[in-house]
């Protein structure tokens, strides 16, 4: 029977309300964003529904196709169907139809030069830059030979955002192994909340908040779906926005006020407000003792200490302005705090993210409208046959001590790496960069990707993967407070001899030989998975099915539909859309989150803090070599306040030599008055080496002869060579004892360059980095 769009959103819609959501819309059509159209030859393009992996939180987006005769595709020289254009999609409740930069210029690397075509071997010393192509028989034969002469616990996975949907972990599943290397920029986050909340995210119901307290998160830039939760709070419950952090980033400088607090202080301010609101009578006391295992008077003992003006002197923050904030807070009725790696990235991340997690305790504010939620997720189905679990453990217990106790308090003899570049973007990158090369800390080095990377550049093999545009692949929503499912389905064919990740982790267990972990991996292709996974969602298969999912929407359920006006989800009847409220929420606070100095930020005489942050518009990797998002970054010179500079005698724009323990790196002041003025700051995206010739600054019109220049845009109007200077280095490994994520931020010496400084010169020594972190580790036992 042939179901119409308009009939799959009807039966969608009924299904929503076996999942407990009170306003439910009937079948509508969307008014915005549903068409596009080729006005040269008169003829509409063709709608594919997908999903973008490139923030935190996957997006659901819409890919508009066309087949033009008169276009060849410039990387495999022929006539075909080609991306076009990149929406977002309008019956989400996560995106509403918006898209971020990077999403919606992502489909130029489809056919950017510098993608992997085929698999490629280590021609020389692993880091030499010497490769050769070879057969995917040949690959597949030295992987499979590699990961049979292993113990299964010797094969691990080093992976950044999981966007497999469980793929890889049955991977290592098949293998017997359990060892994986999770890299994440909020380690002491996740780690954190797990512990207050049970879950290793906490949902601020944005848009429904009167006040949004964010500390040290950018994300009115890097998290689509909150910014427009959060600027429709602003225009229809009139929130104020109010930012903690040592520099104005945009979101900063968009919030209705920037605090300048100092780096890694972030905990004591919010325990202070928390006891001001109790001594002032602001505070919920029975929310207190209903949502978490403290009582009031045991709060209030533990706050004792943190008087307003004990937080003042230690956070550089007005006690007033402490006091009046604090205060506000608890008045607005709807208050919920944001927070991110500002906050987490130090070396008491783990404390501070539990101590902020008092402030929408304090007032009451927790799985209520406009206050702060657990997620809401919806549980993907299994495949059956599904392998055991393997009963060992994880022995990877702190993942960025990777270059310390790789092949030595676990071995590695095959290592596969994932969506993670260490070598470029980890803290102290120089000791991921030094453990990686050595064959004798790590065996048979895998890296899979689109495009190669500076970790990649240190494997043995390199193995070419699909864009997220070419891969059939479901999707788990996350970040929301209404749960949804959606889909990567293959908008176009991936290019030569690239495959999607599951083909590849299939073929590479065929290889091994074993016909019993075969038969965890029967399928035909990655449409079928797509198929079984989906289908297996609670009440999908009864809504019409994964197929019209597909075709009609990339999204289930179908809430409602977005309303022109008002931004949001609404009913048929115009009635918003919203979340539930009132899960059972016990939120657990011992030991105590009391708030200790970041040893990452205490600087001595003459020293800076040196903040590394994420850029504005990147998406790491994978738009690092997109000239449009390259163009919006550009270079990451060093940022420094108006009268920090003038006291070092520099002007804005000199060379400038910054020390750290680890070494020293030249580059460029940008002077400013929108950084603390002990504060200094970079972004992290500068000085890449590899990935691709925009990424390095090797391409453009000085570059017109090189074959891979094969974007004539590229190759004639490339105006810029400047990509900045490679900030990872200099920081020094220090980790967040409890948390387990280490540092973004150093303490270092800035000075007008001399002699022989060159712009872009990094130096560093990894004896010396080696050496501090045995002081630590000393230090930490001691």
């Amino acid at each position: 029977m042939k179901i119409s769009r308009r009939r799959f959103l009807q039966v969608s819609a009924a299904v929503t309300t076996a999942l407990g959501y009170k306003r439910k819309a009937s079948a509508m059509e969307v008014a915005l964003g549903d068409q596009s159209y080729n006005y040269i030859r008169r003829q509409p393009r063709e709608r594919v529904f997908s999903c973008s992996p490139l923030s935190l939180h996957d997006n659901p987006v819409e890919a508009w196709v066309e087949d033009d005769p008169t276009t060849v595709n410039l990387l495999t020289g022929k006539q075909g169907r080609q991306v076009v254009e990149i929406f977002g999609v309008t019956e989400s409740s996560r995106s509403r139809g918006r898209v971020s930069a990077a999403e919606a210029s992502s489909w130029l690397e489809l056919t950017d030069g510098d993608r992997l075509m085929q698999p490629l071997k280590r021609a020389g010393a692993r880091g030499s830059g010497k490769w050769q192509p070879i057969s995917w028989q040949q690959a597949l034969e030295e992987i499979g030979a590699a990961i049979k002469n292993s113990r299964p616990e010797e094969v691990a996975l080093m992976r950044g955002k999981d966007t497999s949907a469980g793929a890889w972990d049955r991977f290592l599943h098949t293998l017997g192994s359990n060892t994986v290397i999770e890299l994440n920029d909020t380690t002491n986050r996740r780690a954190a909340l797990q512990t207050v909340w049970g879950e290793d995210d906490s949902i601020p119901d944005l848009a429904n908040s009167h006040y949004i307290l964010n500390f040290g998160t950018n994300f009115l830039v890097s998290l689509p779906d909150y910014a427009a939760d959060a600027v429709d709070g602003k225009l229809f419950r009139r929130a104020r926005i109010v930012t903690f952090d040592p520099r104005c980033s945009k979101t900063a400088g968009l919030s209705d006020e920037w605090v300048e607090v100092r780096p890694g202080t972030d905990g004591v301010v919010a325990l202070a407000m928390t006891r001001y609101l109790l001594d002032s009578g602001w505070a919920d006391k029975a929310a207190v003792e209903r949502f978490s295992n403290l009582s009031a008077a045991r709060l209030e003992r533990e706050l004792k200490p943190y008087t307003l003006e004990h937080a003042a002197e230690i956070s550089g923050v007005p006690a007033l302005t402490i006091r009046r904030i604090a205060q506000e807070f608890a008045e607005s009725g709807r208050g919920c705090v944001m927070t991110g790696a500002g906050t987490s990235g130090h070396a008491n991340g783990y404390d501070t993210e539990r101590a902020l997690m008092l402030l929408p305790l304090v007032i009451g504010a927790v799985e209520s409208r406009g206050g702060n939620c657990l997620p809401e997720r919806l549980d993907l189905g299994r495949i059956e046959p599904t392998p055991p679990v393997p009963r060992s453990k994880n022995p990877v217990l702190n993942p960025y001590k990777f270059p310390f106790e790789a092949g030595k308090q676990y071995p590695i003899n095959v290592l596969f790496g994932y969506n993670t570049n260490p070598a470029f973007a980890a803290p102290s990158a120089a000791l991921w960069r030094r453990a990686l090369a050595d064959q004798n800390q790590i065996g048979l080095f895998v890296g899979i990707g689109t495009l190669r990377n500076e970790t990649w550049e240190l494997a043995d093999i390199i193995l070419p993967e699909s864009h997220w545009l070419e891969r059939n692949e479901p999707v788990q929503g996350e970040g929301s407070l209404l749960p949804w499912v959606g889909l990567r389905q293959q908008v176009v064919s991936p290019p030569g001899q690239v495959r999607e990740l599951r083909e590849i982790l299939r073929d590479i267990v065929l290889a091994t030989g074993d016909r019993k972990k075969a038969h965890y991996w029967q399928f035909s292709d990655t449409k079928e998975w797509l198929g079984r996974q989906l289908n297996g969602v609670t009440g999908l298969k009864k809504g019409g099915g994964w197929e019209l999912m597909a075709k009609h929407s990339g999204v289930w359920p179908i809430y409602g539909h977005l309303d022109p006006v008002l931004r949001r989800i609404v009913d048929e009847q115009g009635e918003e859309v919203l979340p539930k409220y009132g899960r059972s929420v016990k939120m657990n606070l011992t030991p105590f989150p009391h708030w200790k100095a970041a040893k990452d930020t205490a600087a001595g005489e003459g020293e800076l803090v040196l903040l590394v942050h994420a850029s504005d518009y990147h998406a790491g990797d994978a738009s690092a070599n997109n000239k449009v998002v390259v163009e919006m970054t550009l270079a990451n010179h060093l940022q420094i306040n108006v009268k920090t500079a003038e006291s070092l005698g520099i002007n804005d724009g000199d060379l400038v030599r910054v020390s750290s323990k680890a070494g020293y790196l030249v580059t460029r002041a940008r002077l400013t008055q929108s950084i603390r003025p002990e504060v200094v700051a970079m972004h992290r995206e500068g000085g890449h080496w590899s990935i691709g010739r925009v990424a390095r600054g090797k391409a453009g019109p000085e570059h017109e002869e090189d074959p891979i220049n094969i974007d004539h845009d590229i190759a004639h109007n490339l105006w810029w060579s400047d990509l900045g200077v490679h900030p990872m280095d200099l920081i020094v490994p220090v980790f967040d004892k409890k948390g387990g994520g280490p540092a973004s931020a150093t303490t270092v010496k800035v000075k007008k360059a001399e002699g022989e400084d060159t712009y872009g010169t990094v130096k560093v020594d990894t004896s010396a980095l080696l050496a501090f972190q045995r002081s630590a580790t000393l230090q930490e036992r001691g």
